[in-house]
């Protein structure tokens, strides 16, 4: 499967890289471009943030020490899990009750004797 990385004007065009047109004239075919790739590249950027959010191992001070293909299985899950909280309306960790079941009046985990 052929897949490309949408970068922003920092990065150099590349084979596997799709980078916005430098010094585009308004209303060209370039500019039209330009726009659909901001737009393309706020949805992406807006998902990592959501799934960065919900499942901490994904924020940047705990980054995914693993190869490439392990970090994309794990990234994957993480969109699959995502996706069934969404079905069974599971709201994001910032916005569940901490409660213990079974500890009421208490959000902390007792420590073991």
């Amino acid at each position: 499967m052929k897949c490309l990385i949408v970068g922003d004007s920092e990065y150099p065009l590349a084979p596997y890289m799709l980078t916005p047109f430098r010094n585009t004239e308004e209303a060209s075919l370039e500019a039209r471009f330009n726009k659909k790739h901001a737009q393309g590249r706020n949805i992406i950027e807006r998902t990592i943030g959501l799934l960065k959010s919900r499942f901490r191992c994904l924020l940047g001070a705990r980054e995914l020490h693993y190869t490439p293909q392990k970090a994309t299985q794990i990234v994957n899950v993480c969109v699959a899990l995502h996706n069934i909280c969404l079905k069974y309306n599971i709201a994001l960790d910032d916005e569940m009750d901490h409660t213990v079941i079974g500890y009421e009046g208490s959000n902390e985990i007792p420590e073991e004797e």
